[in-house]
């Protein structure tokens, strides 16, 4: 069963209105998903264990940068996971190594840094990613199983991932992807983040996927020991099918380095099967936060919060029930032609019920990702595709109704679409439904750039 619609509750909103969604929506999602993360790391969290080794390891890393051989360090496949480091080196591997021990995720048995986390898993990765085979061979085999877990369309940077580095023109501002990255006009995250009312950050998350995995790879520990990637594939579905793989993310939303879906994007287009025993993947991440995740009650009770406290933000009275709301951005200052101002944007929050469609691929995993790509495909007049012409497609993907409400603050919306898009005053006219507005919008030319995300099994 689709999404359904409360079409006759649906608010309007202009300006600085749409402005002050968005923020609520940011700030609600970045409460929730630090409690995630310290539930999870914390003496008797379902993740302390992982918590533990990695300070293990980052005290491992001072020891090696120090000059100093750990007495049991940790190894894959019996090779100690420091061989290859050099303090002369200012190489991939060895500038990763004094990246971790740099780091402190706790102080005895407690957390005191969780944002810690998603520092090391990158930086572990990285580890990963680059040692040679002839160096380390059971590494670099996790990092293979690293680099095979990011979707070949969805990170192509000649096509749908375009990020652009912004130059540091201030070194006081912090080093994370909503100040480091420019995402162009087609760039397909850039354009899921602007319809769903996030701001674009660094783009879909490859370092989503490599936390995933690192944090995978350190369930397997066996003392020292790390396990090799057919260990590992079961407990990278494990951490996505019951909830924990917010972990994997949930420093990077909070820190605006990714926002909430272009993280959920890299998970939702891994391969669906990792092969083995419980290499399948179940679960499809919404930045609707229309999931369940029965399998760690932990995390489904703060999410259950989650999605009462998103809902009452964005306009709900009491006790949301079945019901849930978004935010859908129709037009944004990206799209203006000439005069961008936010005081022309309109958005809508709409009330919705979600039934079925807990894990479905057409809410957020590869038939949303490809739809937007088709109308990324066949562009407009304008720095950026319009979001009256993307929401169409992607409404008639989630609601089984014709979509089609009435606008209860008929001059502004249409004032604000005529001021943006520089049109014609009295263009369009004083429209009483979302179809009369989103018309002049549908049909463009042929642009043809990026490509179809495939997602298969490893």
């Amino acid at each position: 069963m689709p999404l359904v619609p409360d079409t006759e509750h649906i608010a309007w909103y202009t300006g600085d209105e749409v402005e002050a969604q968005k923020s609520l929506l940011r700030q609600t999602d970045a409460t929730f998903l630090m409690q995630i993360l310290q539930l999870s790391l914390k003496l008797g969290g379902p993740l302390h264990n992982v918590a533990l080794a990695v300070q293990k390891i980052c005290d491992q890393a001072r020891q090696v940068v120090a000059g100093d051989i750990p007495l049991d360090p940790f190894t894959t496949e019996l090779t100690s996971i420091w061989i290859g480091y050099d303090e002369e080196e200012t190489a991939e591997f060895s500038a990763n190594v004094r990246l971790i021990a740099g780091l402190n995720l706790m102080k005895d048995a407690s957390v005191i840094n969780p944002l810690a986390l998603g520092d090391f898993c990158r930086a572990f990765a990285d580890l990963a990613t680059s040692v040679p085979a002839e160096k380390n061979a059971g590494l670099h085999a996790i990092g293979g199983l690293i680099k095979s877990l990011q979707n070949k369309q969805a990170f192509d940077t000649t096509t749908n991932r375009i990020r652009i580095k912004r130059r540091d023109i201030l070194e006081q501002v912090p080093g994370v992807g909503i100040t480091q990255w420019y995402l162009p006009s087609d760039d397909v995250l850039g354009t899921i983040d602007r319809l769903l009312g996030y701001y674009e950050t660094g783009d879909i998350s490859g370092t989503t996927t490599d936390g995933l995995a690192v944090l995978a790879t350190l369930q397997t520990l066996n003392v020292y020991a790390l396990g090799n990637p057919v260990a590992i594939k079961p407990k990278i579905a494990t951490l996505v099918n019951n909830g924990l793989a917010f972990n994997s993310f949930a420093g990077m939303v909070i820190q605006m380095h990714h926002s909430l879906p272009e993280c959920m994007m890299a998970i939702n287009l891994m391969p669906r099967n990792l092969g083995g025993v419980g290499g399948a993947i179940s679960q499809i991440y919404s930045p609707l936060l229309t999931n369940t995740f029965p399998a760690d009650p932990g995390i489904n009770a703060i999410y259950t919060s989650w999605q009462q406290a998103r809902y009452t933000a964005l306009g709900g009275d009491g006790a949301r029930g079945e019901n849930m709301r978004m935010l859908i951005v129709l037009q944004d200052i990206f799209q203006m032609p000439k005069m961008a101002s936010a005081s022309n944007e309109v958005a809508l929050v709409m009330p919705f019920t979600f039934a079925d469609m807990t894990n479905s691929p057409s809410v957020f995993g590869e038939a949303f990702y490809n739809k937007t790509v088709t109308e990324l495909n066949t562009s407009n007049p304008g720095p950026a595709i319009t979001l009256e012409k993307l929401s169409k497609p992607i409404f008639t993907l989630w609601f089984v109704i014709e979509f089609n409400p009435a606008i209860n603050k008929q001059p502004y919306v249409s004032q604000s679409v005529q001021r943006g898009m520089t049109l014609p005053v009295g263009t369009p006219p004083d429209v009483a439904n979302y179809n009369e507005l989103v018309a002049p919008f549908l049909e463009q030319a042929d642009y043809g750039r990026v490509k179809a995300a495939e997602v298969g099994v490893l």
